[in-house]
C-alpha cells in the first residue's frame, strides 16, 4: 500500500521530470557558430538577419548546400559565409545552383575560394587593419567600413570599395551571361553581432543583402561543411536531445528502484538490550583486549565534546581554546587540564581508573 507521502513526493519528481524534459526538447536552439544567422553570440548574425526580416527580406537559412534548391535561388539574393568550410566540389555545385540568383554575397573569400570559383580576381590580400573610404561602387559611396580583413584586386572588370588603385575590402563582379552579380565582402565585422553597429557597418550589410525580397543564407558549420576545415563533430541531430531522454529513464529508474518514500515505520525488535549493559559490555571488551590506549581516547574524546558544547565552543576548535576555557570554568591550572584532556595515555588498568574519575571530576567542576 502506497502512504500519502510517498505517493506526494513520487508526484513531485515526475513533474519536475517532465519540466525538465520539455524544456530541454522544446527550448529553442541557437547556434555558436561564427556569423551564423542563427546565433545570437557575439560573433553571431542574428541581428543582420532579424533587421532584414523587419525591412521586409525573407530570409531562408540553410547549413548544407542540400536544403536549399534552384528555384529557392532564383531572383533572389544568396549570401555564403566561411566558404573555406566548403570543398571545391560543393562551392562549384553552390555556384551552378545559384545561376539564376540576382546576386550573389562570398564573405571573407579566400585565394582557395577564388581559384575553386575561377572568378576574375588576380590578387587577394590580408588586411587586418581599417580601410579607407573611397569607393566606385554607387550603391556604397559614402559608407564607411569600420574593419577589413581581405582585399581583393580585380583585372579591370568590376568595381572596388573601401581600398585604392584598383583594390578594396568589397569587389563587385558584374554579371555576364548566365552568371549572377557576385560581391566579394572582405569583412566579417559587418556582419557579426558585436560590431555591427560599428561606423557604417549595419547600412553597408543592409544594403548589401537587402536588395531582393527573398534572401537564402547559406552559413555552413563545423558540422555541415565537407572541407579539411571543417572537423566538428558529425553527431547525428538527435543525438544529444536522446541523452537527456536517456539521462531521465535512468533517473526515473533510480526512483523507481530506490529506497521506499514516507513515514518511517517502527519494527518490534526481537530482543530490546539497555544501554547500561551495552555500555558495560563495550567495557569489559576494551579490558578483555588491553587497550588502554583506545579506551583512554574515547573518554577523552567524549569529554572534550561535552566540555566544548557546554562552554559554547566548536566540537573542532583549537585545544588551547579548550584548555584556557576548561580551566578558567573549573579554577584549575591550565597545565593540569592540559594533561587531563590531551595527555599521554595511561600505562595500565589502574592509571585508567585514576584518568576517568579525573575526567568526570573536571567536567562536574566545569558545570558547577
Amino acid at each position: 500500500m502506497i502512504t500519502r507521502g510517498r505517493a506526494t513526493v513520487t508526484a513531485i519528481v515526475v513533474c519536475l521530470l517532465a519540466v525538465l524534459i520539455g524544456a530541454v526538447l522544446l527550448a529553442p536552439r541557437t547556434s555558436s557558430e561564427p556569423l551564423d544567422p542563427a546565433s545570437a553570440g557575439p560573433d553571431g548574425s542574428r541581428a543582420v538577419a532579424q533587421v532584414l526580416g523587419q525591412h521586409g527580406v525573407d530570409v531562408q537559412i540553410a547549413h548544407r548546400v542540400s536544403e536549399f534548391s534552384i528555384g529557392d535561388v532564383r531572383g533572389a539574393t544568396l549570401v555564403l559565409t566561411r566558404p573555406q568550410l566548403l570543398a571545391q566540389s560543393t562551392l562549384q555545385r553552390t555556384m551552378a545552383m545559384a545561376a539564376g540568383a540576382r546576386r550573389v554575397v562570398i564573405v571573407d573569400a579566400d585565394p582557395t575560394t577564388i581559384k575553386a570559383l575561377e572568378l576574375p580576381v588576380p590578387n587577394v590580400d590580408p588586411l587586418e587593419s581599417q580601410p579607407l573610404s573611397r569607393c566606385t561602387v554607387p550603391w556604397l559611396d559614402g559608407l564607411k567600413l569600420s574593419y577589413a580583413d581581405i582585399t581583393y584586386r580585380l583585372d579591370g572588370t568590376g568595381q572596388t570599395c573601401f581600398g585604392e588603385g584598383g583594390e578594396g575590402a568589397v569587389a563587385v563582379l558584374p554579371a555576364q551571361g548566365h552568371a549572377p552579380e557576385i560581391v566579394l565582402l572582405g569583412s566579417h565585422a559587418i556582419l557579426a553581432n558585436k560590431t555591427v553597429v560599428n561606423a557604417d557597418n549595419a547600412a553597408i550589410i543592409l544594403r548589401t543583402l537587402g536588395s531582393t525580397n527573398h534572401l537564402v543564407w547559406f552559413a555552413p558549420t563545423l558540422a555541415t561543411g565537407d572541407s579539411d576545415a571543417a572537423q566538428g563533430p558529425k553527431w547525428p541531430g538527435w543525438f544529444h536531445p536522446a541523452i537527456w531522454l536517456a539521462g531521465a529513464v535512468i533517473l526515473l529508474v533510480m526512483v523507481w528502484r530506490g529506497r521506499r518514500f514516507g513515514a518511517l515505520v517502527p519494527e518490534p525488535l526481537p530482543v530490546v538490550v539497555p544501554a547500561g549493559e551495552t555500555t558495560r559490555s563495550r567495557g569489559q571488551l576494551y579490558r578483555k583486549a588491553h587497550d588502554d590506549a583506545r579506551a583512554s581516547a574515547v573518554l577523552r574524546l567524549a569529554t572534550r565534546t561535552r566540555l566544548a558544547r557546554y562552554l559554547g565552543l566548536a566540537p573542532n576548535g583549537r585545544p588551547e581554546t579548550l584548555v584556557d576555557r576548561t580551566a578558567r570554568a573549573a579554577q584549575h591550572d591550565p597545565q593540569q587540564v592540559a594533561e587531563l584532556l590531551y595527555g599521554a595515555d595511561p600505562p595500565d588498568d589502574q592509571a585508567m581508573t585514576v584518568l576517568a574519575q579525573h575526567l568526570q571530576q573536571l567536567e562536574r567542576q566545569v558545570r558547577r
